[in-house]
């Protein structure tokens, strides 16, 4: 009953985070350069740090604050959805996690069996539901000043806020050193 796993350091997490981050980076870049071009902007550079960086300067107006906040917005829906997709799909994995050996499992129970491992159960796929939960908390944390992936120095195996709530666990994939 259950499959037993390593846990991964909160390095190799923070890792794959970054791993996605600048799949994700890269992707809104190329979207805001092509609205961009589709718009005729001219003053590229202002556009790429107002819309890309989402950096704002005092004389900056009130309608770009707008559309920097829109910006911001589909941006993390657009992260929700990566994630979503990736988690409950095949191997739990997004790209960062998957580079990294890491793969997100359901967890109702986990027990420690050694140091730095764990039986979980059921170990299953991670549900549309779980999934959708686990990436709404994740992702809507952070803008609110309140990093969610900080708390897994805080909880048992390494887990995270999100992790506990979606009923879920990060670890290492079955096969990967």
């Amino acid at each position: 009953m259950g499959q037993e796993y390593a846990i991964p350091s909160p390095l190799r997490r923070f890792l794959a985070e970054t791993v996605d981050f600048i799949i994700l980076f890269c992707v809104k870049a190329t979207i805001v350069l092509a609205i961009m071009q589709i718009s005729g902007a001219k003053d590229i550079s202002k556009f790429a740090m107002h819309y890309i960086v989402g950096e704002v300067v005092e004389d900056t107006s009130l309608e770009d604050l707008q559309k920097i906040m829109m910006v911001a917005l589909i941006y993390r829906v657009l992260v929700c959805f990566y994630e979503i997709a990736c988690i409950c799909g095949v191997d739990g994995a997004t790209p960062g996690k998957f580079l990294l050996g890491l793969q997100v499992v359901s967890c109702d129970t986990s027990v420690p069996v050694q140091s730095n491992r764990v039986r979980v159960v059921p170990a299953s796929n991670v549900s549309l539901s779980a999934s959708t939960v686990r990436a709404l908390i994740k992702n809507f944390s952070i803008p609110f000043l309140f990093p969610a992936f900080i708390t897994l120095l805080f909880f048992q195996h390494n887990r995270t806020v999100y992790d506990v709530v979606a009923g879920t666990i990060v670890v290492r994939r079955v096969g990967t050193r």
